[in-house]
């Protein structure tokens, strides 16, 4: 019956933000719509170019119009998505508040939290991430390493940190890999330093060196765009590297399907990439810097090359080892497509459902 179904208020950001946790959270709120009652309620920046003054009105329209939800909806649960950095910290601690004020547990769904979030912060900093930690029912990272990293730091959350995924979306698994028949290099990924855009451009002419018909495929936009660009034409790679600003997320399908291998040499600790998610799911083989997602779920040689973070020469050397192995690539490409079976819409939704079920009891 209607009434039994767990009732949960969702939250999710603006239409206008793009990528990460805008990208993932949204389709998993469709996916669980079969299971139980939910209202979602936006609680974050309306676009990517907020500017502070709105973000402080914005934010506390937001905690109006969330307590007007609570009192109409009564949820069982709320489900929190963050990043869970610096920014964050501080836009989540109210909420977090009126929630203990009204008794509902609180789902906190951390999408990759970084760092500085376990570094040094000011007093006032860590009293509000102590604060919001301690008050939630339960803590979701999206790899095991990332659950440890909380254990380890906080020996207090244990019992209290669940792994939970995000869903690859069906259309990924459907992809038929028929390779170019010379190499095709893919990276997608916002256009920031730390992504390792500019590592993967440096890592080029080596890889030129002994495949010189190889193409480079950049996909994505940001802040480091510019200077990319400039980088390519200044280095004359403009005959084998291609930037494109902007794909539709299952348009990228087309590429996975013919490229050689994804690169993906981010800096970051990642929490689950959906660009290394998708190519797996894909068929696509992968190489990438040593994250939280990949040490938790990728092996060497059997789903991945691992390459140095910020090391060009170790990414050149990644990429050659893939490009020169046909048995490799096929090897990686068949394991990876068994692997991103864990990642489907069914088995994520009976996650959620059975950390829902627990905090409803």
């Amino acid at each position: 019956m209607e009434s039994s179904r767990v009732k949960i208020l969702f939250g999710i950001l603006g239409p206008e933000v793009h990528g990460g946790i805008s990208q993932v959270s949204p389709y998993l709120e469709s996916c669980l719509r079969d299971k139980v009652t939910i209202k979602t309620f936006i609680f974050g920046r309306r676009s990517n170019s907020e500017r502070v003054f709105d973000k402080c009105i914005g934010r506390f329209a937001d905690l109006i119009r969330l307590t007007i939800d609570v009192h109409g909806l009564l949820p069982d649960i709320i489900h929190h998505n963050t990043s869970f950095d610096r920014k964050s910290i501080i836009r989540d601690a109210p909420l977090v508040f009126i929630l203990k004020r009204a008794g509902i547990p609180l789902l906190l769904m951390i999408h990759g939290s970084h760092r500085e979030s376990f570094g040094k912060m000011s007093s006032i900093m860590r009293s509000l991430r102590d604060y919001v930690l301690k008050n939630c029912a339960c803590i979701g990272t999206l790899s095991e390493a990332e659950k440890n990293d909380f254990c380890d730091y906080w020996p207090d959350l244990k019992g209290k940190v669940r792994v939970l995924k995000n869903i690859i979306k069906p259309e990924f698994y459907q992809a038929e890999r028929r390779e170019r028949a010379t190499p095709k290099i893919l990276f997608v990924s916002r256009f920031i330093r730390k992504k390792g855009v500019f590592d993967l451009a440096k890592a080029a002419p080596k890889v030129l060196a002994e495949f010189p018909d190889a193409e480079f495929l950049f996909v994505g936009s940001g802040p480091a765009g510019g200077e990319f660009d400039s980088l390519v034409e200044v280095n004359g790679l403009g005959g084998n590297i291609r930037h494109l600003e902007h794909i539709d997320n299952l348009a990228i399908i087309e590429h996975y399907k013919d490229s050689w291998c994804l690169v993906f040499p981010t800096h970051y600790p990642e929490g689950m990439p959906m660009v290394v998610a998708e190519a797996m799911a894909a068929g696509c083989p992968v190489v990438t810097t040593r994250t939280r997602f990949s040490l938790s779920y990728m092996e060497e040689e059997k789903n991945c090359i691992y390459v140095a973070e910020g090391d060009p020469e170790s990414i050149a050397d990644g990429i050659i080892r893939l490009l020169k192995d046909d048995n490799l690539r096929m090897s990686i490409s068949r394991n990876n497509r068994v692997l991103a079976e864990r990642f489907t819409a069914d088995k994520v939704v009976d996650e959620f459902m059975n950390i829902y079920k627990s905090l409803n009891e």
